[in-house]
């Protein structure tokens, strides 16, 4: 069987992420994805606190699961891949993946875009995501991501 190429696996890592934060929250099923991160990995959520200035919260997995874990559960969440764009060298790769989200809490939707910023390391194993920083758009931050190959879905 041909070994998958890089391209293809950063497909199916996204794929695999988006799916679990957009099931509901008795199929959500943080284990599943485990694997795709280094052990060392780091998520980093970054934004803007309500009286204007940055925000950046840096996490390790279990983190991550903790600290959105309360806020999934009372809200219907999804995220959807618009456009994925890569770049390797050697073992190293830099993956941004441009996404739109839609949540309804309480009656209330709320859609918008943001951005991912992945970087993977190869292991001899496949592909693991080493971090993730990412963010939203906002007054005065929006996307262009023009060139970026779009998802076909």
């Amino acid at each position: 069987m041909p070994k998958q190429s890089a391209t293809e696996e950063f497909l199916q890592i996204t794929r695999q992420l988006y799916a679990v934060i957009s099931a509901s929250p008795d199929d959500r099923d943080w284990n599943s994805v485990r694997d795709l991160y280094h052990p060392r990995a780091t998520l980093v959520r970054t934004g803007m606190n309500e009286d204007g200035t940055p925000f950046v919260t840096v996490m390790n997995f279990d983190e991550y699961i903790d600290n959105v874990s309360d806020h999934l559960t009372r809200v219907s969440f999804s995220e959807k891949e618009l456009s994925q764009d890569v770049t390797v060298f050697g073992n190293v790769a830099r993956l941004v993946s441009v996404y739109e989200f839609r949540f309804i809490d309480g009656g209330q939707t709320t859609t918008g875009r943001g951005v991912n910023f992945f970087n993977l390391v190869n292991d001899g194993r496949g592909w693991k995501i080493i971090n993730i920083v990412w963010d939203n758009e906002r007054d005065g931050v929006a996307l262009n991501y023009q060139g970026i190959p779009q998802i076909q879905t």
